[in-house]
């Protein structure tokens, strides 16, 4: 009995301190709220990194890094309709980054659209060549050579 109510006053402690972090991060750069969310996410707090993330766009809509971020874990997440879309900002914002064409890539490919997956992949690999060794598995099932 000790057990379980010690262990339900360390989450809520954890949980107050945790939204604490937040809340006092809302007005920090957008790095800040970057390093706390990557911390988040090393920690396994996968929700709470992604609301630090969001966070991070929001003061700085304009922050490559925060949308690759963000885009990064929703799709580990699996979310790829909201990655796709976070993605796609990214790539407004630096239209040759080849990880954020990477990451679309690979959205679109588990979302079955495999005709944008190639043109994204390729585009990747139109701004780092070196990327073409890496992906030719990916292109071969693609049904390029």
């Amino acid at each position: 009995m000790y057990s379980t109510i010690r262990q339900r006053t360390l989450l809520g402690c954890a949980a107050l301190i945790t939204g604490f972090v937040i809340w006092s991060a809302q007005g920090a750069a957008p790095n800040t709220l970057i390093a706390l969310g990557d911390q988040q996410w090393a920690a396994g707090q996968l929700e709470l990194a992604q609301k630090t993330f969001e966070h991070a766009v929001k003061a700085e809509p304009r922050s490559v890094d925060a949308h690759m971020k963000l885009a990064g874990l929703q799709l580990s997440r699996q979310e790829f309709k909201a990655c796709i879309e976070t993605y796609q900002r990214a790539i407004g914002l630096d239209a040759n980054n080849a990880r954020a064409w990477l990451g679309l890539g690979f959205a679109y490919l588990h979302t079955g659209q495999n005709d944008l997956s190639l043109a994204a992949l390729e585009e990747a690999i139109r701004i780092d060549p070196g990327n073409q060794e890496k992906l030719a598995p990916v292109l071969a099932k693609l049904g390029t050579p």
